[in-house]
């Protein structure tokens, strides 16, 4: 005890703001109570943690500590919004574990989706309908899955069995110790192959202002901030990142492009 104290009793070190600064989060509760660390990336070290992972605390520490030129974050939309408030002349770059993540994810979610299209080879000499007989299974059986998917067909069952039985959804998450959102998820897909195709574009606040947007992109007006500004007079509810993420898409669409296909970021 004699120690502790001692060590309790030492100031905290004093850190200088780092010229690249890592933001992520982590969890306190999984699935309940997240917080942000912020971290100096050049050195390798914790510089303060923020109490929850939203924009307005992650803004006001970059706000009293000026002089952060990058910001490695993970994807999260309230860091970047966060980052863009607090510090808007740094560079926002994602981190080599999220990218990994998010090219592991999209191909699996890709493969996973098009699994009736891969079968295994059939030895030389037989044919693929010999090949199934002699498995012992018909030709159209699916083919084993991978862990990932084993983990969310498990999942996607159990959960529709508690709810055939009465529980409710936040009962069922409480149970299961998975966050709110997720349970619902799995409630809503028919079947667990739908929980897989995680790569389908997902409703935007931008989505109603989308065609305004192109309108004005035809007309030759392609300045960010004047958009933005239209959109904000119109009461839109859209930031700044919704509108340059979405101008972007359409610079590099072709003019004669339909426009169920131009996919303009969130």
């Amino acid at each position: 005890m004699t120690l502790l104290r001692r060590v309790m009793a030492l100031p905290d070190p004093q850190f200088s703001t780092p010229r690249v600064l890592g933001v992520d989060d982590f969890a306190i509760r999984r699935g309940q109570t997240y917080s942000t660390v912020l971290t100096s990336v050049e050195d390798h070290r914790v510089v303060d943690v923020l109490p929850t992972r939203e924009a307005g605390p992650l803004a006001t520490w970059l706000i009293r500590h000026p002089g952060v030129e990058i910001i490695c974050r993970d994807r999260a939309g309230a860091y970047a919004e966060g980052a863009r408030r607090g510090a808007p002349d740094a560079l926002q770059v994602a981190d080599r574990f999220h990218l990994w993540q998010g090219i592991g994810r999209a191909v699996e979610t890709c493969v996973a989706s098009h699994r009736d299209c891969l079968r295994n080879p059939s030895p030389s000499g037989l044919s693929a309908e010999a090949t199934g007989e002699a498995a012992g299974r018909p030709q159209d059986d699916p083919e084993p899955i991978g862990r990932r998917a084993e983990r969310k067909k498990a999942a996607h069952a159990l959960v529709h069995e508690l709810l055939a039985q009465g529980h409710s959804r936040r009962a069922i998450a409480r149970h299961l110790g998975r966050g709110l959102n997720t349970v619902p998820r799995y409630a809503r897909a028919a079947t667990w192959q739908d929980t897989l195709r995680e790569n389908r574009p997902r409703p935007s606040r931008l989505d109603p202002y989308k065609p305004h947007l192109e309108r004005r992109f035809a007309a030759g007006c392609t300045n960010v901030t004047r958009l933005h500004r239209e959109l904000l007079a119109d009461n839109a509810p859209v930031t700044y990142q919704m509108v340059r993420a979405c101008s972007a898409t359409l610079r590099t669409t072709p003019p004669d492009a339909p426009p169920l296909r131009r996919r303009c970021g969130r």
